[in-house]
């Protein structure tokens, strides 16, 4: 220390003063106070805090530099987070850091703030539809960006489709739960929304029957939809179908083809992708007729076929059929009002087809059967003596009998009158007919007489006697008086 003297007082001229120009001594550094001020800051995963202090002490207008070393109480997030200092490092400023000490240990308050941490990665799985609107997530590639290597954070996600329904592109919400030690440290933006698809599910229809009918004429059939299965179906869904039936064709069969018509309505329908039922098989059945029966009259044939028509009633619109009719009377003989009945009855096709309709037999009505006429011919009429009658014996000849049926038969005739002529008409008053053989009765049968031939009449020889004559007197004549008297 170098010393510069001056001297006073009343004997300080009295001396001769030798100097003493130096000593020596310490300087020792100012001890300076500080106030702290530490820096709010975003979570980084350690308690580093950024701090600046205000000397208190400094010489004059000198100024020094510092490096602060300061730590939060912890590294979590927090609002007024005890900041203490740790380490003071001075720097020469306009004054020297070594004219200085400062001791450490001051405290502050400051915040840190939740950092940014973005979710991204994560996709949705497209589905078929399953009448819900939950998403599966692939969360295998997510992303955490802004997250502090080490931490602890952890996500978990459910997702849901914007609806159940089926559609392309759907808007899938993900619904994040995070957990984990510093799950509190982070403003998360949570993931986006993702798209994925749902795609119609499979539905199977079947169960649907056909009811048999009876041939009308028409392909429309009857579906029973009671038992109808939708495989595939959700519980639940609001799903209804509307079914029609036709068979290919109008005419009776067994195990026809009826095709289905299929119609889908409901809230639910369109999540599906159907798989209809397109056919199912059923008969249609003839239909029966009934029919009054018509027989015509005939002449005795020695049979008992009948000739019937029928009237059928059941037709379909204005549908026709052919007919043969196979029908007998209750016997051959000649009779009115006789029993018919119609033993067969063979369909055929006319603007309907047969086969599409059936028919009993058994129809009962009556007819006669009236004789049968035989022909007269060979009249052969006998000469006669005149006999004052005009009876006349005639032989004729029948024909016309049915088989090998014979009768018998006489007849009565007569001459134009009892007079003696040649080549006289006869003719035949009357035929009688009697039962013959083989069959042959009289009352099958009928003839007309009326037939004519000739023949002669002639005179019958008279003798006569027992006339006498009188006895006269000569009277000169030659005239006689008969006596007839006996």
């Amino acid at each position: 220390v170098t010393i510069t003297s001056s001297y006073s007082g009343a004997d300080s001229g009295n001396y001769s003063v030798t100097d003493q120009s130096s000593t020596t001594g310490n300087i020792v550094p100012k001890v300076l106070t500080a106030t702290a001020s530490a820096s709010n800051k975003t979570y980084d995963g350690g308690t580093t805090a950024s701090t600046t202090l205000t000397f208190s002490g400094l010489v004059g207008s000198e100024t020094l530099g510092q490096t602060v070393g300061s730590t939060f109480d912890n590294k979590n997030v927090g609002s007024n987070k005890t900041v203490t200092v740790n380490s003071i490092t001075l720097a020469d400023g306009t004054g020297l850091a070594a004219n200085y000490s400062i001791s450490a240990g001051q405290t502050t308050t400051a915040n840190i703030t939740a950092k940014s941490l973005t979710v991204s990665g994560i996709t949705a799985s497209n589905k078929t539809y399953d009448g819900n609107g939950v998403a599966t997530l692939d969360a295998s590639s997510v992303a955490y960006s802004g997250i502090v290597s080490g931490d602890t954070f952890n996500g978990t996600y459910t997702a849901a489709f914007s609806d159940k329904n089926v559609g392309t592109g759907k808007t899938v919400t993900i619904t994040p739960s995070y957990s984990g030690a510093d799950v509190s440290n982070y403003s998360i933006t949570n993931h986006a929304d993702v798209n994925a698809n749902i795609t119609a599910k499979s539905l199977t229809v079947s169960g649907i029957t056909a009811s048999s009918k009876t041939y009308d004429g028409s392909a429309s059939a009857t579906l029973d939809t009671s038992s109808v299965l939708y495989s595939g179906l959700v519980s639940g869904d609001t799903f209804t179908g509307s079914y029609t039936g036709a068979f290919s064709n109008a005419n009776v069969g067994s195990g026809k083809t009826v095709t289905i018509t299929s119609s889908y309505s409901g809230a639910d329908s369109g999540n599906y992708s159907v798989t209809d039922q397109s056919s199912t098989t059923t008969d249609i059945s003839t239909k029966a007729l009934t029919a009054t029966a018509s027989a015509s009259n005939k002449t005795y044939d020695g049979g008992t076929t009948a000739s019937t028509t029928l009237t059928f009633s059941g037709l379909v619109g204005s549908e026709t059929l052919g007919q043969t009719v196979g029908s007998t009377f209750d016997n051959k003989n000649v009779g009115s009002n006789k029993t018919v009945t119609v033993n067969s009855i063979t369909l055929a096709d006319g603007t309907g087809l047969a086969a599409n309709y059936s028919i009993s037999a058994g129809q009962t009505i009556t007819a006669h059967i009236s004789p049968k006429s035989l022909t007269v011919s060979g009249n052969t009429a006998s000469n006669k003596t005149y006999n004052s009658n005009s009876s006349a014996t005639v032989t004729v000849t029948l024909s016309g009998f049915v088989g090998s049926e014979t009768l018998t038969y006489t007849n009565s005739s007569s001459f134009n009158n009892k007079n003696v002529g040649t080549g006289k008409t006869v003719t035949v008053d009357s035929i009688t007919l009697a039962d013959g053989n083989n069959g042959g009765l009289a009352s099958n049968y009928s003839v007309t007489p009326g037939q004519t031939t000739t023949a002669n009449i002639t005179a019958k020889s008279l003798t006569v006697s027992g006339i006498i004559a009188s006895s006269k007197t000569y009277d000169g004549s030659a005239s006689a008086t008969l006596d007839t008297s006996s």
